[in-house]
Order: C-alpha cells, then structure tokens, then sequence
C-alpha cells in the first residue's frame, strides 16, 4: 500500500508539475508573441501617420487607416486617449465601446511619471491576453492601442494542454496498473516466507521433528531462513541431550535409592543366618541337612540381592572417572585371559594402542559384552567369542562377535534403552551403562547382527597421542 501511494503521488506530482510548465511557457511564448506584434503595429502606425490629423480622433476616427492595419497585420485593433475614453476599433462585430479600466490607466500613467520610453500594459487573465501600448507624435503620447490577442488561439492552446493530460493519464493509468501489480508480486515473494517462517516458529516443538525451510535464494530471506534451519537443527540436538541427561539423571537417582535400599538389610541377614547355623547345630543328620539347605538357600538370595543392587549403584557412578592412560592391548589381554575357558580368542593384539580413560569402565564395557555373547549362544553349540583390536583412524576400535542367535529387529533399536533386556533375570542396565560409559570418553559404540549366525559389537576408543 505504501508503495502504491508513493508512486500515485509521484505521478500525481509530475503530471500538475508538467500541466503547470506546459502552461507557463505556452503564455510566456504568446506574450512574446503579442509583444512582437505590438511593435510592428506601432511602426506601422508612424510609418502611415497623417501629419495633417494631429489629433487622435482626426487620425483613426472615421478613418480607414485601423483597418488597413488591421488587415496587414491580421489583428483586431483598439484606439483609445489619454484618458481611456474609447475612439475606434477594427472589429466589424460585437465591438466594445467601453472606456479602459482605471487600473489600467493609472499603471500607464505611473510608468510615463517614471521617465520609461516604451510604455506598455500586459493584460493576462484567464482567457484573455492583451496588451496597451502608449503611442506618441513628437515624442508626447497622444494615445493608446490596444491589442487583444485572439482567444480562440488561446482556447486551442487550453485543448492541446488538455489533449497532452488525458494521454499522461492513460500512460500514468497504465504505470500504476503495471506498478500496483509488480507491487503485489514483490509482496507476495518478500511475505510469503516470512509467513512460512512465522507459522514454522508456532509450531516449533521441542518433543517432536521440525521440518527445515527449503529456500534456492541467496539473499536477505534466505538468510533469515538458513539460520531458522541451522536453529532447529541445533534445538533438536539439545533436546536429545537433554532427553537423554533427564533419562539417565532420573535412572541413576533411581539406581541409587534401591541400592541404598536393598543393601540395608543384606548385611544384617548375612549375619543373622550364619549366626543361627552355629548355634543350632546339631548331630542330627536329618536336621543340619535341611539347616544347610535352607542357609544356601538364603546365602544365594542375599548374593542376588546384592548382585542387583551392584548393578544399579554402578549403573548410577559411570560419571565418576579416574583417567590414566595405559597399553589397550594389555588390558584386554588381561580380561581375554580370564574367559578363555569359556571359548573367548583375542584373535589380533598390535602393539603400543595407548588410550587414557579409566580402565575400570574398559573392564566393565568388555565384561558385559562378553557375558552377553557368551549367554546369547545356545547350550548346543559351541561357544566361539573373538575379541579384535583394529586402528581405526583416529580411534582403536575392539569387536566382540560371537556365534549367537543374532538380535531380532524389533529389539534392535530398543537395545540400549535402560531397563531393557530379553534374558529371563537381570535388569537391562548392562547395554546401556556400556552406551554411557562409550559417550563419556567421547567413543562410539555399534553393532551388526544376522539371525542365525550372531552379533557383532564394535567399540571405538580414541587414541592417547604421547607426543
């Protein structure tokens, strides 16, 4: 809208500013005109004056010299004296008579008071153009002329001025046509992704995907919207943080309260029943067999109940580190060695793979893992788990395969979700402390799986440069 006024008003602007010009000049042009006229009617008039008619009536009254002038030079003529009394006129119809204005005779006589030569009176109304020019004999004015300019030249004049409006007009029509819709064009490219970008930024959520704005422009717009997308991106990206510090916050606040829980009364039940099978013992045969039972019975429950409150309370201290660097390949060796009854090959072991996190959560990482290969095969086959160490860039990376059932893909994606497991006991925290305790030294974790044949984890740890 600001635009469309702007530009009616410019147009507005030049078409007065033209018509006004247009007009100026065109008066301008007729008085120097009249004013041209005027002189040679004034020598025409010395040159055919009759020295023996030295008064004005003499002279033009009854007279055919003011209409031979008249026919010369094409002009109606007026004659009148020194005191604006009317004498004579070329008109052959709707003559006037009247005597001259007041106005006009005291400007004539003011400028004969000033000494001035050649004394002449423009008249210029609206219509009428004429002019009065003071005539003299022997240097003292006699009498003065009057030429009235021909208003149908002028009335002409005012129709081409008219003609001149109406075809700016239609050109101006056509330009404000024209600029009104270029007007809604760029408005509609200029509001259209703002409005996108608007209703975008309503419906920005942090629970759920926002979709990015496509934009093939590289300006000011384009811009904007770049940084829209590059906004969503990064809340996304801390949204899944946060997602996921509120999970484990809330996890290990957890873990924390039933490990604290479960732990009071272990210890006390420990001793409790220990003490009880010294002092009932007996030599009855019957009776200290079922004593025995019932305190293995009791013993296995308790280590269950600590077990579990182990995994929750370690579960709840991954964030506490204590970094050292130290030999990958030792390490693993080390942990390799205490499973190789159980079917567990270190298949490739370079040399010199420094890292610097804490071994403890290595041991943790291979720990489950390998008790997780080794319980996914079945009681038929043989158990077969490779432990590999490969440079992966920037990174040592450690495989765990074994010859497993392999992971069904519903589970897939669930698989390092706390609480989330398919084994008959545990918790489901083994998985996803392995996850948390990769993230914390800035590692990855991954695994490839095939029914039938097995699952393969791949640990990536980065490198310890010693230079």
């Amino acid at each position: 809208m600001s635009m469309l006024v702007l530009i009616f008003f410019s147009f507005l602007a030049v078409g007065i500013t033209t018509i006004f010009r247009y007009q100026t000049k065109n008066k301008e042009y007729h008085k120097e005109r009249l004013k041209r006229k005027d002189r040679a009617v004034v020598k025409s008039i010395e040159y055919m004056f009759n020295p023996k008619k030295r008064s004005i009536k003499d002279q033009f009254l009854n007279s055919p010299l003011l209409n031979k002038l008249s026919d010369i030079h094409n002009l109606n003529l007026n004659i009148y004296d020194l005191n604006g009394s009317f004498i004579s006129t070329s008109f052959t119809s709707n003559t006037d008579t009247s005597n001259l204005s007041k106005k006009v005779i005291t400007n004539i006589a003011r400028k004969i008071n000033s000494g001035e030569k050649i004394i002449r009176e423009i008249d210029d109304k609206k219509e009428l153009l004429q002019i009065y020019r003071l005539l003299y004999l022997d240097n003292q004015p006699y009498g003065i002329l009057n030429i009235p300019y021909d208003s149908t030249t002028l009335n002409d004049v005012n129709k081409e001025i008219r003609t001149e409006v109406l075809v700016l007009l239609k050109i101006y029509s056509f330009l404000f046509l024209i600029a009104g819709l270029v007007a809604v064009f760029l408005l509609n490219q200029i509001t259209k992704p703002l409005k996108i970008v608007t209703q975008k930024l309503k419906n920005v959520e942090i629970s759920k995907k926002n979709e990015p704005i496509f934009w093939p422009v590289n300006d000011e717009l384009g811009m904007l919207i770049r940084q829209y997308n590059k906004l969503i991106e990064e809340l996304k990206d801390k949204a899944d943080k946060l997602a996921k510090s509120e999970r484990q916050s809330a996890w290990k606040k957890m873990a924390r309260q039933i490990a604290h829980e479960i732990k009071n009364p272990l210890t006390p039940m420990r001793l409790s029943v220990q003490h009880f099978a010294k002092t009932i013992a007996t030599n009855d045969d019957l009776a200290l067999k079922k004593l025995n039972e019932f305190t293995s019975t009791m013993l296995q429950q308790i280590d269950t109940m600590s077990a579990v409150a182990s995994s929750f309370s370690n579960f709840a201290s991954l964030t506490n580190e204590f970094l050292e660097k130290f030999q990958l390949e030792e390490e693993v060796d080390k942990i390799v060695e205490l499973y190789k009854k159980d079917g567990v090959v270190l298949i490739n072991k370079p040399k010199n793979c420094f890292v610097k996190i804490d071994k403890t959560h290595l041991t943790r990482i291979l720990n489950n893992l390998i008790q997780n290969a080794i319980q996914s095969i079945s009681n038929q086959d043989k158990i077969i788990v490779k432990i590999n160490i490969v440079d992966d860039k920037d990174f040592w990376c450690i495989s765990v395969s074994d010859n497993g059932s392999g992971i069904i893909e519903e589970n897939r994606e669930k698989i390092f979700e706390p609480n989330f497991t398919t084994k008959n006991s545990g918790m489901g925290l083994g998985l996803a402390m392995v996850k948390n305790i990769v993230n914390d030294f800035n590692g990855n974790i991954r695994f490839v799986t095939e029914l039938g044949k097995g699952t393969t984890f791949f640990i990536q740890i980065p490198k310890f440069n010693l230079n």
